[in-house]
Parts: structure tokens; sequence; C-alpha cells
């Protein structure tokens, strides 16, 4: 939605799936022949009550059927934002939205969710929707992990989405499964795949599936760049005194592409002194000041719950951001 406000596009609205397969209304921007989306919006964790984050069950079946929908709309240039998603199916929900069949071994429909994908055997894209159309989608990615192994999408990402260790190694398996598939549909492998494991896995699945589909390309760039430059952040920045900016965890993954390593990059070419606010800080000193950040705060009181989080957010982070100028002022 950052880049649909920022570039004036038409406000949309779509009823799709969530990852728990209940209806809900997903907002995106079109400017002409493109179209700006969001996987949050649709297959987002913070969409998703504690009892329902299962990545073993949930599906971008709605993020397909939002593609989908922007496509009839006439957009034929597709900018995806894939951070926040409650999954671990490599985008196969989302895909199978679009008419891609996926099925185990006797022919059949896998089920949804990242179970399913360990019933894998063969993927079907003759069947697509978009054959021919021209479709071409942008994937913003603000990580770099690959779809496989101890920084993959199931054990870096799986924890966040609900999963257990024992769940995790059950994710693993299914998205070697998927890449398995993915070999013998195209002919190459996927996890080599730089951010291939972001989403979930949604990046190596379009990639390496949607992408062969004829009339499709895919691409992926670093989200936080494409962002900085379409706000106008680095003619905005050298008239600034301070940078302030936010994460909702700042962690070892901060310095991995998210917005705040691009910020922080900029800023020090710049000379303009960068201070950060987040719900969490798992970082140092010396990692805080790596990054290249003169300050740090948390803005989470004490312990809560991810949803109380979610609820209170604009409040903390005004009540902590307007403490920290107080004390900067008099200074």
């Amino acid at each position: 939605m950052i880049l649909t406000r920022t570039l004036r596009a038409t406000i949309k609205h779509s009823r799709v799936h969530d990852a728990a397969g209940r209806m809900v209304q997903a907002a995106w921007g079109l400017r002409g022949s493109a179209a700006y989306l969001d996987l949050a919006s649709v297959s987002g964790l913070a969409l998703l009550p504690q009892r329902l984050r299962n990545p073993m069950k949930t599906s971008t079946r709605g993020l397909g059927e939002l593609l989908a929908s922007a496509a009839r709309h006439g957009a034929r240039r597709l900018f995806l934002g894939v951070g926040g998603s409650a999954t671990v199916d490599g985008g196969v929900g989302a895909m199978r939205a679009l008419g891609i069949r996926f099925l185990d071994r006797r022919g059949k429909e896998i089920p949804e969710g990242g179970r399913g994908l360990h019933n894998l055997a063969r993927i079907e894209t003759h069947s697509c929707q978009w054959t021919g159309l021209g479709i071409e989608i942008t994937i913003l990615v603000d990580v770099r992990n690959p779809l496989l192994g101890p920084n993959g999408a199931a054990a870096v990402f799986g924890p966040q989405k609900g999963a257990p260790p024992w769940m995790v190694r059950g994710l693993e398996h299914g998205l070697r499964c998927l890449n398995h598939a993915i070999v013998h549909h195209r002919g190459s492998s996927v996890t080599g795949l730089v951010a291939g494991g972001a989403a979930g896995g949604v990046v190596a699945g379009l990639v390496g599936i949607l992408g062969t589909v004829p009339g499709v390309r895919v691409e992926v760039v670093p989200g936080a760049d494409h962002v900085i430059d379409a706000l106008g952040v680095p003619a905005a920045m050298k008239t600034a005194d301070w940078v302030l900016t936010g994460e909702g965890r700042l962690d070892k993954q901060s310095a991995q592409g998210k917005t705040i390593n691009s910020l922080c990059r900029l800023a020090v070419d710049l000379r303009k002194p960068v201070v950060a606010f987040a719900g969490q800080i798992d970082l140092g000193p010396p990692q805080i000041r790596a990054l290249g950040l003169r300050a740090a705060f948390a803005i989470t009181p004490g312990v809560y719950s991810l949803e109380d989080c979610f609820r209170h957010t604009a409040r903390w982070l005004r009540r902590t951001v307007a403490h920290v100028i107080s004390l900067v002022s008099k200074s």
C-alpha cells in the first residue's frame, strides 16, 4: 500500500481467501496496466489468530486469487511485496488459483498447505489461465534466505509462523519435495535462488514454476531499494538532520536486505545519523553500531502476546518517539 499511495494508484478491493481459508477483503493498487499487491494483506500472519497459525495447513490460495483479480482488471505489470506471510507452501496455493495443477503419484490434486507438498509428484502448467497474456511479475523481497537448509524457509521462518521443531522438519521435507518436482518440471533446481525461501518459499515457487509459463515473466528485486527510490527518500534525506526508521524486530536478519539496512547504507553515504524504533531488539550495542545506527529503542513496554503488540503498536510507537525526541531536543 505504500507504493499505491505514493504513486497515486487507484485503490481496489478483492474478496479472496486468507491463509486459513476465510473470506477477506484485500486492498491493492492499480495505475494503468501496473498493479501493486501485498501478500501480507491476504495471506499474512497478522490476519490470523494464534489458533489458526499452522503452516502445515495455511495456504497462499488467496494470493493467487488476488493476482488473478489484478489481471482481470487489465494489469500486466504486477509488483508483489511478499513479507509477513503465514504460509510455507512454496506458493503452490497461489499458483493453483491461477490454474496450475499440482498432482500426486495417482494424478490427484495434493491438499492445501505445507503438508500437501509431501505428496507432490508432478506439476502441470498447460492449464494456467495466464498462458500467453504477457504478464510480468516483479517480486519485492526483504530477505536473502534460500529455499532449503539451516537458513531456509522452514528453519528460519517456520517458527515465526507457529511451527514447533517437529513441524519445521516436516515443512523442510515438503519444500524438498517441491524442489524435486520443479527439477522434474523445468530441468533445474531452485535451491540456489537468492531469496528463494522468502514468504515460505513463494519466491522459489513463482520463479521455478509460474516463470516457465509461456507469456509470463518473473523477476526478483530488493524490495527496500525499490520502495526507497519510489518514495524519493534519497532526495529527502539530503535535507534531514536525523533519520528515524522502524523495524518489527531488530535482529541478525535486519542486515540481510531489510529496509533498515538499505536506509543505513544510504544514510552513511550522506553522513546522516539514524535512530531505529523496533518492537523487539535482539542485537547488542556493537551489532547496532555495525548496522549503521546511532541508537535503537524498543517500543514494547513489557512481555506481550503478538496480538497485543499489533493492537498497541501505534500508541507505543508514538509514546517512544515523543520521549526520544524530547531527550534529543534538550541535549
